[in-house]
């Protein structure tokens, strides 16, 4: 060891050795990244790089050794052959070569290895022999041990510095790769610096005087260019790579931009394609640059046509020529011809093939524009749909009150204008409501549609509208005569039966009618008056028409009057309750009152119940009323200091409120009156609208402990099927029977028939308008529960009958005991 320090630092120059080190370097590094080209190349040149990489590392190896020899001083002058020297060029290069192609055959880190021992051997090859090419006066000799360990060293380290070298050809990572490289160069050039300095220390000049000096060959100026030479292909090699590595760089780039353009380019064309939307530039030229997929279904263009980059000119041409016209677009020209920029434009255009396109156009900066094509030919339709539905009605197809109106208008213009006549015929059927709640709104809304296309055939299309419900209007040229031959006509229709759903369905037709301009010449007045004169051809006998007269306008009026009073009157409390006896049929005593609604107008005096109750059933008022006379009966009667009853009657408007159960248990709770002195009277009519509803409205008062009893019973179509839907605590004979009881024999059988029903059914039964004693006498024998009437006392206010409730008598009940049948009574 002490020899080879010796050796290195007292028979070697030192900055040669730092030379011969970043040669060495330099080589190996270069050599390596050369022969990492043959990994990557697949072109045919991998042999030439191969070749390159095995000529820089055994040119190194080479310039290593004899850059060091340069440094070398024995203490003789030294030369060198020339043909060995150069051999020992060649053994370099092609130990080099062999080890790369050995490496490289199977790329592994143990064949790394073995490519390392090759080229180890071969660095100690090309060492001897270049140690045997030198010429001195003298010979060497050698430390058998010291070269064993030389060769064994940089043998060592070649094989490591080649398996670093192989293995990092699986690195994935750029920078993992070049560290690898940059790794094996190092202990490459350690493996040479440590085989050649130990050799040389292995090495002793022995001088022999009796040796003549030799022929010294090659001189040191001559090596020392040839090593400059070799170092100089070894630097173009390393500047060709790295110029190489450039260039690939800059490929792959270019590569890597043009394959992601292509694939932009790809989903650019796919994205156009796929569009909903037609889609064609063109630039300032007027040439179409883009034109998708859709674009040339929309307007039926020639794909190859497209293809070909015409001109916005020719695809112009070509729809001309397919439209027949002569001139193109001039709107599409203008753009094409300006090149203005300027705010986008949209427009449509149905084409010939029945297409409605909405057309856009988007000016480009250089001068050139953007136009999509949009087929909006569904949207047009929905949209005609919408408005032909926002004018007409769904069931029917007929117009609506907004078209008629419209129609009616235009028609009291021309009338205005240029002179003549028209009639309005409001038209409403008659018992189309039994059709609904006898066979469903189904079978309702078929007998709607055939009575409209019945209309639509008598009076003409466009001249009935259906205004809602069951109400109908048809707008009729002429004057009355006109209007009255086909308002007869119209009522005719109606004398057949139609057929619905396998039934035959009978209804009839009430007609108003009002002229123009006799009764006016604006829709709304004319309207009202052919309202007035349907109501007038409904109150008097119905299947009939009427004219509007002004009388008409005069009773409107005063209905009016009256129900702004009766209103007033409520809001004012002004109203009063009268109270009707109801006894024991068998006793006469007193079980209860009726409670009755009375009105006393300040100008009118007393209103009959007969003409109030009716409009306010009209205008919806009954429902406020009704909840008036509840509050105020139980009231009342829950300071009566006998327990007697108050029944009270509920309207079918009542029924149809939301929440009546707990309006009614409410005022309960409100006035203290006990549940079971209520009892409700309700008509059939309330249970046959909608029975589910109704009879679980009555399940729950009567839940309450409230009666329930049923009014004017035997005068509905569905008496017993009422019955049978809920069980009533009392059924009301209806005054219309009693009062035939010894005049018609047919009236008595229907009440011993009711009597025997209530007592089957376990129900009480109450027979009203009793007046005569032999009416009494006949209910008394058939075991009648309960009677009310004018014979037992008529409707009179509370305070009348204060004795009989247990309160002072009031300063009518003394006049009131002289009417018959008070002594039962009291």
């Amino acid at each position: 060891m002490y020899r080879a320090f010796a050796c290195l630092t007292e028979e070697h120059t030192g900055w040669v050795v730092a030379l011969a080190a970043c040669v060495c370097w330099i080589s190996c590094a270069v050599a390596l990244k050369l022969e990492q080209r043959v990994q990557v190349r697949a072109d045919g040149h991998g042999p030439v790089w191969l070749l390159a990489s095995g000529f820089s590392i055994g040119a190194g190896i080479w310039s290593t050794h004899f850059i060091g020899m340069l440094g070398y001083d024995p203490g003789v002058v030294l030369g060198y052959e020339p043909r060995t020297t150069l051999l020992s060029l060649i053994v370099a290069i092609a130990a080099a070569t062999v080890a790369f192609l050995f490496a490289r055959a199977t790329p592994s880190r143990w064949a790394g290895a073995g490519a390392g021992l090759v080229l180890g051997i071969g660095i100690a090859c090309m060492h001897f022999l270049g140690i045997a090419g030198v010429r001195l006066p003298g010979h060497f000799t050698w430390d058998p041990a010291t070269a064993a360990t030389a060769i064994a060293a940089g043998c060592g380290l070649a094989a490591a510095g080649m398996a670093i070298h192989v293995g990092s050809a699986g690195a994935r990572a750029r920078s993992a790769g070049a560290r690898a490289r940059l790794a094996a160069a190092t202990v490459l050039t350690l493996a040479i610096a440590v085989l050649h300095f130990l050799a040389m220390a292995a090495a002793r000049v022995v001088p022999d005087p009796a040796l003549a000096v030799p022929q010294l060959g090659l001189a040191r100026g001559v090596l020392a260019g040839g090593i400059a030479g070799v170092m100089a292909v070894i630097l173009a090699f390393a500047a060709l790579t790295l110029m190489l590595d450039h260039l690939r760089r800059i490929n792959v780039a270019l590569a890597r931009q043009g394959r992601m353009l292509r694939e932009k380019t790809l989903l650019l064309d796919a994205t156009l394609d796929s569009m909903d939307q037609g889609l064609i530039m063109v630039d300032a030229g007027g040439v179409v640059r883009v034109c998708n997929e859709r674009a040339l279904a929309l307007l039926d263009l020639p794909r190859a046509m497209m293809q070909a980059r015409p001109s916005y000119r020719a695809v112009l041409r070509h729809e001309a020529s397919r439209r027949e016209r002569r001139r193109p677009d001039r709107s599409i020209r203008t753009w094409i011809e300006r090149g203005e920029a300027g705010q986008t434009q949209v427009h449509e255009r149905a084409r010939p093939n029945g297409l409605v396109l909405e057309i856009r156009t988007v000016p480009l900066a250089d001068g050139g524009f953007v136009r999509t094509f949009t087929d909006i030919t569904k949207r047009k339709a929905a949209e005609a749909e919408v408005a032909r539905l926002a004018r007409h009605d769904v069931l029917t197809g007929l117009p609506n009150r907004a078209l008629f109106h419209e129609t009616l208008a235009r028609s009291l213009v021309d009338i205005v204008q240029r002179g003549g006549a028209c009639a309005v015929l409001y038209l409403d059927l008659d018992g189309f409501k039994s059709v609904n709640d006898s066979l469903g709104h189904q079978a309702g809304d078929e007998l709607l549609r055939r009575v409209s296309a019945g209309l639509r055939g008598i009076a003409g299309d466009g001249a009935v509208a259906r205004l809602g419900g069951d109400e109908f209007a048809v707008l009729s040229a002429g004057g009355a005569a006109e209007a009255e031959v086909l308002a007869e006509r119209l009522i005719a229709l109606f004398h057949s039966p139609f057929s619905v759903g396998g039934h035959r369905v009978g209804v009839g037709l009430s007609v108003g009618i009002a002229l123009a301009p006799e009764h006016g010449t604006d829709a709304e007045p004319l309207y009202r008056r052919a309202d007035l004169a349907l109501y007038r051809a409904k109150a008097e006998g119905r299947g009939t028409y009427r004219i509007f007269t002004p009388a008409m306008d005069e009773e409107a009026e005063e209905r009016r009057v009256l129900e702004r009073d009766l209103r007033q009157a409520l809001d004012d409390n002004t109203l009063s309750l009268h109270y009707q006896p109801q006894v024991e049929g068998h006793t006469g005593a007193l079980v209860g009152f009726e409670a009755l609604l009375r009105w006393t107008h300040p100008v009118r005096g007393s209103v009959s119940p007969n003409v109030f109750v009716p409009l306010a059933e009209e205008t919806g008022l009954i429902v406020a009323l009704g909840d008036w006379v509840l509050r105020e009966a139980c009231r009342e009667a829950a300071q009566w200091a006998q327990p007697l009853k108050v029944a009270v009657n509920l309207s079918p408007r009542q029924f149809q409120k939301p929440g009546l159960p707990e309006t009614v248990l409410a005022i309960l709770a409100e006035t203290g009156l006990s549940p079971d002195r209520l009892e409700l009277e309700v008509t059939e009519s309330i249970i046959i609208n909608d029975m589910a509803r109704a009879v679980g409205i009555l399940r729950r008062l009567k839940s309450y402990g409230i009666r329930i009893s049923m009014d004017d019973f035997g005068t509905g179509y569905a008496s017993l099927a009422t019955l049978q839907a809920f069980p009533f605590d009392k059924l009301k004979i209806d005054r219309s029977f009693v009062a035939q009881l010894g005049t018609g024999p047919q009236a008595a059988v229907i009440v011993r028939a009711v009597l025997s029903l209530g007592r089957s059914l376990g129900m009480g039964v109450v027979a009203e308008g009793v007046e005569t004693h032999a009416q009494m006498k006949f209910l008394t024998e058939e075991a009648c529960g309960e009677m009310q009437g004018f014979l037992f006392g008529r409707p009179r206010p509370i305070t009348d009958y204060a004795a009989a409730v247990g309160g002072p008598a009031g300063p009518a009940e003394e006049s009131a005991r002289a009417e018959p049948g008070l002594a039962a009574v009291g």
